[in-house]
Formats: C-alpha cells, structure tokens, sequence
C-alpha cells in the first residue's frame, strides 16, 4: 500500500506528515512538528537530518515524498537558507532512493479546497474533511501544512488526467 509524505520546509521550524489511502479516503498516521533551537544554520542542519532521517527510518517505505516550493519573499536570506534546507533534504531523500515532488502553494491549496489562495484555517479544515485519523494532527501549522501537501500529492498522484499526461509523456 503507497504512503505519502509531506514535508513543511522551514529554517527554524518542520513539520513532516505520513498518510495512507483507506477504502474511504486516507488516513493520517504520522504528523508531528519540529522546531529547532536558535543555533547556527549548521547545527540546525545537523539536527534536521538526524530528526528527518530517524522519522524515514520509523515509516514504511513511502511511494511518494512531496514538499511544498518555498516561498521567496523580499529576505534573501531567508531563501537562500531554506534553499540549503531543500538541498539536505534532496540529499537524504536520493541516498535512500526516494524521489522527491515539489507543489507550489497554490497547487497544494487547489487539491484540497478548490481555490487556489485559500486561507490556512481553510485548507485545516478540509483535511478535516478529506482524513481520518490514526493520530491526532498537532496545534502547529507546520504540521498540518505538511499533512495538506501529503494528501495533495497523493490527489495529483492518482489524478487520472495526471496518469493521462504521465502516459502519453512516456510514449
């Protein structure tokens, strides 16, 4: 059975989120959030990988591992950070195997709600909708932004005009 993870970049904070289809949807098995000391980018990059890696080693072998595209705002900085956090989780993603997909926000909004700028308290509430839950979602938006880009990949992943265009893209 595929599982789906979904991982809320952040250089101070994650969340990571684990869900798997069901006969009535899918279910949310793991979601947790991870917010990290104010020390040096390079311990905090330490310890996201030893956190990110012991979290691959506790879930079964996900088909899919998705993560939002990273929001760049006005603080070059800030992008520049968060892009060295994507390129640490790439690197343990292509050590184990994985394959990474990248989903605008608005995709990942789209998928779940219909709207593509709708609001965080939107998009919690349709996961609300969309799954059942083996574990409860934690009070961390970087945890329920992580289940939402999980369940959203799932939905493009088994999206017949996806498979359509994944198809003819083959040929």
């Amino acid at each position: 059975m595929p599982h789906y993870i979904g991982i809320d970049l952040g250089s101070q904070a994650l969340g990571i989120a684990t869900i798997r289809p069901t006969l009535s949807g899918y279910e949310l098995i793991l979601c947790e959030a991870f917010h990290l000391p104010p020390v040096p980018l390079p311990e905090r990059l330490s310890l996201i990988h030893h956190w990110l890696t012991d979290y691959l080693n506790q879930a079964a072998s996900p088909s899919v591992v998705a993560i939002e595209s990273p929001f760049v705002g006005r603080n070059v900085r800030s992008a520049l950070t968060l892009g060295i956090v994507q390129g640490l989780l790439w690197g343990i993603l292509i050590e184990r195997g994985l394959s990474l997909y990248t989903l605008s926000p608005a995709e990942v909004k789209r998928a779940l709600t219909g709207r593509a700028h709708a609001s965080k308290e939107q998009v919690a509430a349709m996961l609300q909708h969309h799954l059942s839950f083996a574990c409860p979602l934690p009070d961390s938006e970087h945890a329920t932004d992580a289940a939402a880009i999980a369940l959203a990949a799932a939905y493009y992943q088994n999206s017949p005009i996806t498979r359509r265009l994944t198809k003819r893209a083959e040929r």
